[in-house]
């Protein structure tokens, strides 16, 4: 799995290190400590001198023995070869405090094994509760003091002689936000090992493929000759036990018989070969291997040839791949079997299909675009998308990314990257599995509305990637954001010469949330001036079908420069009179006085997505046959330009939005001691829940029996709610376990007596709360998730809170942008919601809910429902909560 991958709670992680080799990365045992003692013993006199200030070699064996059994130490391996250590010595004194050092092999040194333990640690000592270390360092190590000072992390130095008192302070576990700077770099240097990583993958100096036959009709022999096709400007090899040369490119018996280890060996061999073949590359010296078998699982090979690839440190692409393709002229590398030759171009594909990765370069060439890189990752064993993301934001030949998802490595980590990408480049992804449904039938509404496919389309905007949702679509997203500027806006000028169809593009523009304004009137009076009186210009604009090229074109400069358009959309007709569109390339290529996008639509054209070129053959516009396709493409260059205007926001901070960890921690440890498994809180732990994070569920007395019940509502001015409890028994409301507006002692006899016949052995009592006065009722809720990270939910609560598609979600942790736009996305502007609720108060309740589940990921589950919203207060009438282990869920 890749570096970009993993999984911040693995207790065995492979990692990409800076130079892009590999190692693995696991907590050491009693079975380590002779590893241990090896790599301390085989440090050179000069190393051990520098690690313990003493050449000596007396007490290494007692102390790798104790290190390893005391669960402190976490060890890199390269292979069988343990190649650096670190060690954790928690301080008697004080538990958060700790001792760090750190030991690396002489050969390793420099290739950034140092700095990945140290990462691990960091991540260790959150979990243990660790807050600072401390370390003695020699003055003359200046590679040590550089591995601390590059970590990003506050560091303080104090020397005492020979040595220096190192002092870390680690990041606040309990503040995401202030540890911004260790976050930032440690992203910083993921992605730049990824990136090193895929050098010997898309950037090869030599090249060996190993499964060719000597006649054409075989995989191997198809991606040998798009390489020889391709013209690859680096060494090619071919290993074959019989030939001398094929297809012009000489061959070798063996792996072992090559002249030069090659960067990269392509493997198109049936899988039982492949353990054999990838070891022999590893051990030649190869880097990278690049797999197109599939049936890997199926043979039972798939473990030994991972085993193969990380005992040597290597970077794997697929297998079941069609394969890589680097344009570059100083690369030309296509190694895939894809039909045709790969055409050059500013668009970067990432995809797990090989079949969609084809459909991708067929699109392209169609629209006279290319690739600059493409990568088919396959069964994506080790290289994913993430890598490529990292590649992409230090390439500009990529202009465009394009993604083929089917399932997320570390969706954190996606995002981080996403995002960095999407603010210099757009960024696509074809959707995948929308039909999927959630794994687990959840007992809260919020949960069960987060399903894979709501927490991936929460993942993309919030990273600022683009969805589409079939080929079509983005073929034509390509061809607009290939060509065309963003639109400023979502104001759409519709100019046509045919009214019929001009209606049906303005309904596609509305129907894709787009707006088709009235124009002003200076554009109005321009317009009037070109056309006949029969006409119409107040939008979409009607030229009549009698328009000729030069008025059409001239009706559309008047549009590019008026300041109530974002962006034009053309819709012409041929008639026997003439094509009126056939003077829109000469138009769009002169400069107009505002740069704004300009998509038509030339009704039955073939093919239906091209680009319109202008006299000089440079692409000036996308071009439809269909208004709706039109419309699709138009609309993510309406998202583009407002992903590029988007404010990034702040983390929601602890001054705005504190919790009280401490307290909340304590609920939930009360909890799971109960419930090991975990379950759900009752309503006193969740009102202490809440009210950690300053959330107050309204108060309720809990009645064990009907007079206990009786008198609770005494004590209340004015009617009452009454709540079941029982047990197994969460969607109260559901079951006949709610009576609201309840008043007088009769009436709440005769409800809590109902209660007690109705659930029989597994009624417990009865809550008794006051009547919320009446407002708007809204939901707020959480579903956690170890990989995602937690997705918050808002939306219509009490009756409609069912209704999936009233419900918006984002995914922690949140930032003060995504929560305006959470709220602008609710229902709140017209109707009674505009009257009654406070977007500021609402704003706060959503806030803490949110830092909450960004700070406990021990929170599986949470409904807040309903909210009751009125213009002084959002108050919280009912919670639901369950707890588990976190990652567990």
């Amino acid at each position: 799995m890749s570096v970009l991958d993993r999984s911040p709670n693995a207790l065995h992680e492979r990692v990409v290190l800076a130079d892009g080799s590999t190692v693995d990365i696991c907590r050491l045992d009693a079975a380590d400590a002779g590893a241990l003692t090896r790599l301390h013993r085989d440090l050179p006199l000069r190393d051990r001198w520098l690690r313990f200030a003493t050449v000596s070699r007396e007490g290494l064996e007692e102390y790798a023995a104790g290190a390893a059994t005391g669960e402190q130490v976490w060890g890199a391996y390269l292979g069988a070869e343990l190649v650096g250590a670190v060690h954790l010595a928690t301080a008697d004194h004080d538990p958060q405090q700790a001792e760090v050092g750190l030991a690396v092999s002489h050969r390793m040194q420099a290739h950034g094994v140092g700095t990945a333990l140290l990462e691990r640690a960091v991540r260790e000592s959150a979990r243990r509760g660790i807050r600072d270390w401390t370390a003695e360092v020699l003055a003359e190590n200046t590679a040590m003091r550089r591995v601390f000072s590059d970590l990003g992390l506050p560091v303080e130095r104090r020397q005492d002689g020979p040595s220096l008192h190192i002092a870390i302070t680690l990041p606040d576990p309990d503040d995401p936000a202030a540890a911004t700077a260790y976050t930032t770099a440690a992203f910083a240097r993921a992605a730049h090992a990824a990136r090193a990583g895929l050098g010997p993958v898309l950037r090869p100096r030599s090249i060996a493929v190993i499964g060719v036959s000597r006649r054409p009709g075989s995989v191997g022999r198809a991606v040998l000759d798009s390489l020889v096709a391709g013209h690859f400007t680096g060494r090619l090899h071919v290993v074959h036990p019989h030939a001398s040369v094929i297809a012009g490119v000489p061959a070798a018996g063996s792996v072992d018989l090559l002249p030069a280890p090659p960067d990269l060996a392509v493997l198109a061999t049936p899988p039982e070969t492949l353990p054999e073949l990838v070891e022999a590359c590893g051990r030649r010296g190869t880097r990278a291997v690049l797999i197109v078998t599939s049936g890997l699982a199926a043979a039972g090979v798939d473990g030994a040839v991972l085993d193969a690839v990380h005992r040597h440190g290597m970077r794997l692409v697929g297998p079941n791949c069609l394969g890589a393709i680097n344009t570059e002229p100083e690369v030309r590398l296509d190694a895939t079997f894809a039909p045709g030759p790969a055409p050059r171009g500013p668009v970067g594909v990432v995809t797990q299909s090989g079949g969609v990765a084809i459909a991708v370069l067929e699109a392209l060439r169609g629209l006279g675009l290319g690739v600059s890189t493409l990568v088919s990752v396959g069964d994506r064993y080790d290289v994913s998308s993430n890598d490529l993301l990292a590649w992409w934001s230090e390439d500009t030949t990529t202009e465009v990314a394009v993604l083929h998802v089917e399932s997320f490595g570390n969706p954190r980590a996606f995002s981080r990257l996403a995002r960095r990408l999407s603010a210099r480049v757009p960024v696509l992804a074809v959707r995948a599995a929308n039909s999927e449904v959630g794994a687990r039938a959840a007992a809260s509404h919020t949960a069960a509305s987060a399903t894979p496919a709501v927490r991936r389309d929460a993942l993309y905007r919030q990273a600022g990637v683009q969805p589409v949702d079939d080929l079509g679509e983005l073929a034509g997203a390509l061809a607009a954001l290939c060509t065309s500027s963003p639109a400023p806006g979502d104001r759409i000028a519709v100019l046509g010469n045919a009214g019929g169809t001009n209606v049906l593009a303005a309904d596609a523009c509305v129907a894709a949330g787009l707006r088709v304004p009235p124009l002003a009137p200076a554009t109005r009076e321009r317009l009037d001036a070109l056309l006949p009186a029969t006409a119409t210009t107040t939008g979409p604009v009607d030229t009549t079908a009698a328009v000729d090229a030069t008025t059409f074109a001239s009706c559309l400069e008047v549009l590019r420069d008026a300041e109530e358009v974002d962006a034009v959309l053309t819709v012409t007709c041929p008639t026997a009179l003439g094509d009126p569109g056939a003077g829109l390339g000469r138009v769009l290529a002169a400069p107009g006085r505002r740069d704004i996008p300009v998509v038509t639509v030339a009704l039955g054209q073939r093919p239906r997505t091209t680009r319109v070129s202008d006299p000089a053959g440079l692409a000036r516009a996308a071009s439809f046959a269909d208004p709706a396709d039109a419309v699709r493409a138009l609309a993510h260059l309406v998202r583009r330009g407002a992903d590029l205007a988007r404010e990034p926001g702040r983390p929601l901070s602890a001054d705005e939005h504190p919790v009280d960890l401490a307290a909340a921690r304590e609920v939930i440890a009360a909890a799971l001691v109960r419930a090991p498994e975990g379950g759900w809180l009752d309503h006193g732990e969740c009102s202490a829940l809440l009210g950690a994070a300053g959330l107050e569920l309204i108060t309720g007395q809990t009645a064990a029996t009907v007079e206990e019940a009786v008198a609770a509502a005494r004590d209340v001015d004015g009617p009452v709610a009454l709540k079941v409890v029982a047990e197994g028994v969460v969607h109260k409301s559901e079951r006949g376990g709610v009576a609201l507006a309840v008043q007088g002692d009769a009436a709440v006899r005769a409800a809590v007596e109902g209660f007690a016949a109705r659930f029989g052995d597994a009624w417990r009592g009865t809550i008794v709360q006051p009547m919320a006065p009446p407002g708007v009722e809204m939901l707020v809720g959480v579903a956690g998730d170890p990989d995602f990270g937690a997705l918050v939910t808002a939306g219509l609560g009490g009756t409609d809170t069912d209704v999936a598609d009233r419900r918006w979600h984002r995914l922690v942790p949140m930032t003060t942008t995504d929560l305006g736009e959470l709220l602008d996305e609710l229902p709140l502007r017209r109707g009674v919601a505009a009257r009654l609720v406070d977007r500021d108060r609402l704003a706060v309740v959503i806030a803490r809910v949110a830092r909450l589940a960004e700070l406990l990921p021990q929170i599986a589950e949470m409904d807040l429902n309903p909210v009751i919203c009125t213009p002084d207060a959002c108050r919280l009438v009912d919670a639901r909560v369950r707890v588990a282990l976190a990652a567990t869920w």
